[in-house]
């Protein structure tokens, strides 16, 4: 019993966990902000405004997923591998290359809006031309707030990370808040907030990561390793985005408004999950990324799913203790939430322990391809569960689907991790094929 004491103090107080622990306070001080900021605007705009604000805001979110195809998943391999080697060049030119693409691929997105004005303004609520030009400025703000804190991931500088990804917060939140007292905050000036923070936090990501990355010359074959190993990421980050918004509209349709807000208060909790599971998954990505070594790679996805295990007992936990837990912040009202929170947590435990080899797929097998495969049936499986089960189980019936494709992801994740570290292993290979 002394040994596993004497493991788990050790797991807690590794260079790993640590590392998780500033990733995850800092997502969670970023999702504070990000609240803030919302309930400010909320406050001094109009309903009609508030909306159209949303709209814009739900736009550029998509136009990030889909100019990112991928992108960040290779600037941590390759910059990671490379940076383990020395080779310091060849870490600057994918650097370079994945802020290039990444920038070409928002203008390109940025144009398409431009050209179909018109019916874009239909998206969002409103006829004035000045939410299209709002959204072009955004995306690019959006652009480098992802950016930064990835890249300087890969470098395993996580407070560093943690500080752009800070910055965007706190300055897009005071300017909204001095907006807001001087009584000047509408529309624009909303967007102003948005923008500025968005500058912030690239000056600050520049300054921190250096410009010198900048000034290499980016041969076309790393472009093109690239987007080899990009591709089938993308592919699943996009297709997991609209899967991942599938609950909430579909029971919106089919179950009312009264179902879907005790779901979201549920939902809303258990993102503090997801924000824990997604700092783990940064932390692993870098060091599987550069170990280069079988046996050091297989070592460290056991400690990560370890660690895994003491996240799913306090998920436990925290089903345990939910009644007040949920009562004491939302009160009475939300007490219909608490089964379905328990509900929410219970279908995520799979996906938590799905984190080590989906991370080891992509950044230590390099065969991201396979997550792309799988996230096409995931958003089959999704789609179907829910049609199927919404009418009858209501707000559980999403839960449903998610527990049993995360089931499913776990399973399958774990077999090729299984088959490539300890049943069939082959020669490493830096791209996928």
């Amino acid at each position: 019993m002394r040994a596993y004491i004497d493991r788990a103090v050790g797991l807690a107080k590794s260079q790993s966990a640590k590392d998780t622990y500033v990733l995850f306070a800092g997502n969670v001080a970023s999702a504070f902000l990000g609240f803030l900021f919302t309930l400010i605007i909320a406050r001094g705009l109009s309903v009609g405004d508030f909306g159209v604000f949303s709209a814009v805001n739900n736009l550029i979110a998509i136009i990030s997923s889909l100019a990112d195809v991928g992108i960040s998943a290779g600037l941590v391999t390759f910059v990671a591998n490379f940076q383990a080697k020395g080779d310091t060049k060849n870490s600057h030119r994918f650097l370079k290359a994945s802020l290039v693409v990444r920038v070409a691929a928002t203008s390109l997105l940025s144009l398409l809006v431009l050209a179909f004005a018109p019916s874009v303004k239909k998206l969002l609520a409103s006829e004035d031309m000045s939410v299209i030009y709002w959204s072009v400025a955004l995306s690019f703000g959006l652009l480098f707030w992802a950016y930064f804190p990835t890249a300087l991931q890969a470098y395993k500088r996580f407070i560093a990370s943690v500080s752009v990804d800070l910055t965007i917060g706190i300055v897009r939140a005071l300017s909204v808040y001095v907006f807001f007292v001087a009584g000047v905050l509408t529309l624009n000036t909303s967007f102003l907030s948005f923008t500025v923070g968005g500058l912030a936090a690239a000056v600050l990501g520049v300054l921190l990561l250096g410009p010198s990355f900048l000034k290499v010359d980016t041969p076309k074959e790393v472009y093109s390793k690239l987007l080899r190993f990009s591709g089938w990421v993308g592919v699943n980050r996009v297709v997991s985005a609209i899967s991942g918004r599938l609950d909430v509209q579909m029971l919106a349709v089919m179950s009312g408004a009264t179902i879907t807000g005790q779901y979201s208060i549920a939902q809303r909790l258990a993102l503090f999950i997801a924000v824990l599971t997604s700092s783990l998954s940064n932390v692993m990505a870098p060091r599987l990324s550069s170990f280069e070594d079988r046996h050091k790679e297989k070592v460290y996805i056991i400690k990560a799913t370890l660690a895994t295990l003491v996240i799913v007992f306090g998920m436990v936990v925290w089903m345990i203790i939910a009644r007040p837990f949920v009562t004491f912040l939302f009160g009475q009202k939300y007490e219909e939430a608490v089964p379905i929170f328990r509900a929410f947590v219970g279908s995520l435990i799979p996906f938590v322990l799905a984190t080590p080899p989906v991370t080891a797929i992509i950044y230590s097998i390099k065969r991201p391809v396979y997550i792309g495969y799988f996230s096409f049936f995931q958003l089959a499986a999704i789609f179907l569960i829910n049609i199927l089960l919404i009418p009858k189980l209501g707000a559980f019936g999403p839960l449903v689907a998610f527990f049993v494709v995360n089931t499913i992801l776990a399973v399958y994740s774990w077999i090729i991790v299984f088959r490539h570290y300890w049943v069939n292993p082959k020669p490493k290979t830096l791209i996928s094929k």
